[in-house]
């Protein structure tokens, strides 16, 4: 057949996967081992870097373990985490990680260049039709409904049919941007991120992982794959001149402030550039529409802050795949029903840890009700919640019970001076009216909308599904000024 643009090639598939990263290859991997025909399509030629934390905790290694990847991680390099330094405000203590039957590891750092032409692998292996270096210019769509991709590879334009279209091209996704797919629940960022690696560093006997937030600092670090270790901080709001000036050293004096990342790095040498996030927001994006499925970042990203993009990728892949199941060869309306559920699930599942991660990631110190919930939690030998919270095994709510905020805060309600009485049920009332909001915006998203013109709620007429995604914002703590762009910083 022989288009407009030049010679047309039709390929059939149960499901095209659009991005072969984290959540697109994971995916291929458990929708191909399951019989389906699946193509996993990317523009670029290989995978290798791309921005990540590169944070992975215990849930996220039993999935690569899974899929049987366990062996091939540590033949490159990754170390498994067994502790954690963490420190919230007066709040310190060195803990394992616990683990479940069936988990590899309580947490690890596992560079994107290491662990994605792993996961490319699998995904290989199981039978899914890998394509680089071919790019999605458009949805192929007939009545409406997507049925396919329009692409071209290596500068000829073709077609690939599908029942069902994933993009899993992560926060500038081209299906995301083509299927008009709205934003909702947009909280923008309001710190930034600089993390670099270093080599020669000594980590002791029990790899562990740092995690110190007080004040307005932020720091994490720990053993990362092939010997290195990862430093990463935030800067605080008056050094963003500083840091300008003087990347490096401003990275390097922070992280000299964290004992235990100062104490590693005696006699380390950086071995990597200096990478960065900021300028970004955190969102959810509708899901799903006839014949198509959003995942991972391209569907919902939130602050860094958690270090769980990677997580939240096989979390979604998995029960994504799982709920797919053999609807494929079944009605087009059955397929829609299966996404559109997902769609549902991910937003109920993930909207608590997009306001954890938010209120992490807060400019300035964080509650001071939660360091203080948490200290008395450790001090009764219970804080194994705190850390399944990390890794979206524990609830808010399974750590911030109203017995133990409470019990953290009676001492000051009821010695305390007037002024701090005041200030304390000033910041629970914030702290509850925070979480009602985010629990009605559930139920009644707020869509963005174009530059200026103000959000609108989703059962109003404004809010069409062709309307062009844009930054918006669901109110934040601190008022924070509108997204902009992602900005990357490689030095």
């Amino acid at each position: 057949m022989t288009g407009a643009a030049g010679p047309v090639h039709r390929n059939t598939f149960d499901v095209i996967v659009v991005g072969a990263r984290c959540s697109g290859s994971a995916l291929g991997a458990l929708l191909a081992g399951r019989g389906l025909r699946v193509a996993v399509l990317d523009r670029v030629a290989a995978v290798g870097y791309t921005l990540s934390s590169n944070i992975l905790q215990a849930d996220s290694l039993a999935f690569l373990d899974r899929l049987g990847l366990t062996e091939r991680l540590r033949a490159a390099g990754a170390v498994p985490l067994t502790h954690i330094d963490m420190r919230l405000e007066d709040t310190a203590f060195v803990a394992a990680l616990p683990q479940r039957p069936g988990d590899v590891g309580g947490a690890a750092c596992i560079r994107r260049e290491v662990l994605d032409p792993l996961l490319v692998e699998a995904a290989r292996e199981a039978g899914a039709d890998l394509r680089f270096g071919t790019r999605v210019t458009g949805l192929l769509t007939e009545a409406g409904r997507v049925v396919g991709v329009h692409a071209v590879s290596g500068g000829t334009p073709h077609e690939l049919r599908a029942r069902l279209v994933v993009g899993a091209d992560g926060r500038d996704s081209t299906v995301a941007a083509l299927s008009g797919s709205r934003q909702y629940h947009v909280i923008p960022g309001e710190r930034s991120y600089y993390w670099m690696y270093f080599k020669g560093v000594d980590t002791g006997p029990d790899p562990t992982f740092v995690f110190h937030r007080w004040g307005d600092r932020h720091l994490l670090g720990g053993p990362a794959d092939n010997g290195l270790y990862i430093v990463g901080v935030s800067p605080r709001r008056h050094e963003s001149e500083a840091f300008r000036k003087d990347l490096e050293g401003s990275v390097l004096a922070h992280a000299a402030s964290c004992a235990p990342i100062a104490r590693a790095l005696r006699g380390a040498e950086r071995a990597t550039r200096i990478y960065g996030i900021r300028r970004f927001s955190g969102y959810f994006r509708e899901a799903s529409g006839p014949g198509w499925v959003l995942l991972g970042d391209a569907g919902h990203f939130k602050d860094p802050a958690g270090g769980r993009g990677i997580g939240d990728a096989f979390d979604q892949a998995q029960h994504l795949a799982t709920a797919l199941g053999k609807t494929l060869h079944g009605s087009d309306a059955g397929i829609d029903r299966v996404t559109a559920a997902f769609g549902r699930w991910r937003d109920r599942t993930y909207a608590e840890y997009h306001g954890l991660a938010a209120d992490l990631g807060v400019a300035g110190p964080i509650a001071a009700v939660v360091p203080r919930v948490i200290g008395r939690m450790h001090a009764a030998g219970d804080v194994d919640p705190v850390l399944h919270l990390l890794s979206h095994r524990a609830s808010v709510l399974d750590v911030l019970t109203p017995g133990r905020v409470l019990g953290a805060t009676g001492r000051v309600l009821i010695r305390g001076s007037r002024r701090g009485r005041r200030a304390e049920l000033t910041e629970l009332g914030a702290l509850a009216a925070t979480e009602l909001r985010r629990r009605r915006a559930v139920r009644r998203p707020v869509y963005a909308r174009a530059p200026g013109v103000e959000p609108v709620g989703g059962d109003g007429a404004a809010s069409s599904p062709s309307a062009t995604p844009s930054p918006s914002a669901t109110p934040s703590p601190s008022g924070a000024r509108r997204p902009g762009r992602t900005e990357q910083v490689q030095p």
